[in-house]
């Protein structure tokens, strides 16, 4: 049984209130790379203020990571938070959902990316861009929900490519947001001097 199928049989099975921490142990070690996509994924809505909130969110996220802790090591507190029936079976549908989605597109390979220590390392690509995705630049939201998508789901199916992948358009995304906002400087600058010289003396 695959874990998507496992994760569709639990939703079925869901007859009352669970506890958030019964939640996020049915994933599995796949969890947190899900958790990773789940909550980049919400930034490309067009939905004011969303990137503001999910930016904040991979910052936490990023500290974390820093810190040395599991996405999905939370507070006793959080995990015993109980949720309804039909909400926690559509977040396993949906957790199931994401799982067989990217099953079809990436395998088990270049394992030598994947890892504990890689998910430390981590921290820097989901920092900068969760600071890209809060600050509104153009495109960065796109961008920068692939790459993280990329590399939750890497980690999620120990697929080192997708993790390259995620690592190389983070780089990307980092490097389009300072040229874009230097050029934006150096246009806004310009156009000063100009109102400077017509309204000079």
């Amino acid at each position: 049984m695959t874990l998507s199928q496992f994760l569709r049989q639990r939703a079925n099975d869901v007859q009352g209130e669970v506890t958030l921490g019964w939640l996020t142990s049915q994933a599995g070690v796949s969890l947190p790379g899900l958790v990773l996509a789940l909550t980049a994924i919400p930034s490309v809505l067009p939905i004011p203020g969303v990137g503001n909130l999910t930016g904040a969110a991979l910052i936490y996220l990023a500290a974390r990571l820093w810190q040395g802790r599991p996405l999905t090591s939370l507070p006793p507190r959080m995990l015993a938070y109980r949720i309804g029936p039909a909400h926690a079976a559509r977040l396993l549908r949906l957790l199931a959902w994401l799982h067989e989605a990217a099953s079809r597109r990436l395998r088990r390979r270049v394992t030598a990316l994947v890892g504990p220590s890689s998910w430390t390392w981590c921290c820097m690509p989901v920092a900068a861009v969760g600071v890209v995705i809060f600050l509104p630049i153009p495109l960065g939201n796109l961008l920068g929900a692939f790459s993280l998508v990329a590399l939750g789901l890497g980690h999620a199916m120990e697929d080192g490519c997708a993790i390259a992948v995620g690592w190389l358009v983070s780089v990307l995304t980092v490097a389009y947001s300072l040229v874009l906002g230097w050029g934006l400087g150096v246009f806004a600058f310009s156009g000063w001097d100009r109102m400077v010289v017509v309204s000079g003396p």
